[in-house]
């Protein structure tokens, strides 16, 4: 297993895989821009691959397996594939195309020895993403679902909120999709600050105290995905 440092400059990674075979994974450690390990009790990954299709439109091909490695504070996570997801690579390698495939057997020892077999471009790739909590601002009212921040909340209509901490306890997030609220309208960004939120109409509340948090998304690395084939069939 490779363990490789992953920053927010989102780095490139490639991955080759043999038809197949497990693949035992890589380990990554995750950090902000200054170093900082992320919490992963605090965020939220996900990685796949994915190809890009003949008529130019991308589809994904598999989720990678996640194990978050302890303590979560330290944001070490370990990524990796089942036999029968290697097989699903492969498939969907040979779909777009035979020359997707690489008919060299490439364990890392022997990249360089093989490198010609390898795709310059794989139709191929994945990536791991993040989504972390970011507060915005401190909530000074609601009214019929419209929202009134303290300070200039800097939302876009498509962005994802949560709220902790209010008095509307049915409103606080509380680790589940149904409690992450979207389509923004009515925004302003200035005094008074405020934006509504359709879905909550029926909430409202003179001193509702608490914050407003944007789930922000990063991707943290991305990187092509080559797939070769396995010779031996001395197992079903």
């Amino acid at each position: 297993m490779s363990v490789f440092l992953a920053t927010s400059l989102a780095p490139q990674i490639d991955l080759r895989l043999l038809r197949r075979d497990y693949f035992d994974g890589v380990s990554l450690l995750l950090q902000d821009a200054d170093g900082v390990p992320y919490d992963l009790a605090n965020v939220q990954v996900c990685a796949s691959i994915f190809k890009n299709t003949i008529s130019g439109t991308v589809e994904q091909v598999t989720s990678l397996n996640i194990e978050e490695q302890e303590p979560l504070r330290n944001g070490t996570v370990r990524l990796w594939l089942s036999s029968a997801q290697t097989a699903l690579v492969w498939d969907a390698a040979a779909s777009v195309g035979p020359a997707n495939i690489s008919q060299a057997f490439f364990p890392s020892a022997y990249t360089a020895e093989n490198s010609s077999d390898f795709l310059s471009n794989s139709a191929l790739g994945w990536d791991l993403r993040i989504e972390r909590k970011e507060e915005i601002a401190d909530l000074v009212s609601i009214s019929a679902g419209t929202f009134i921040s303290q300070t200039n909340h800097g939302l876009g209509a498509t962005e994802r909120v949560i709220f902790e901490g209010t008095a509307q306890s049915s409103i606080n997030y509380n680790g589940t999709g149904a409690r992450i609220y979207t389509n923004l309208t009515n925004i302003t960004y200035a005094p008074p600050y405020s934006f509504t939120i359709a879905s909550l109409s029926g909430i409202t509340d003179a001193a509702p105290g608490g914050s407003v948090y944007r789930l922000k998304q990063d991707t943290v690395v991305a990187g092509s995905v080559f797939v070769g084939t396995t010779f031996s069939n001395c197992f079903p």
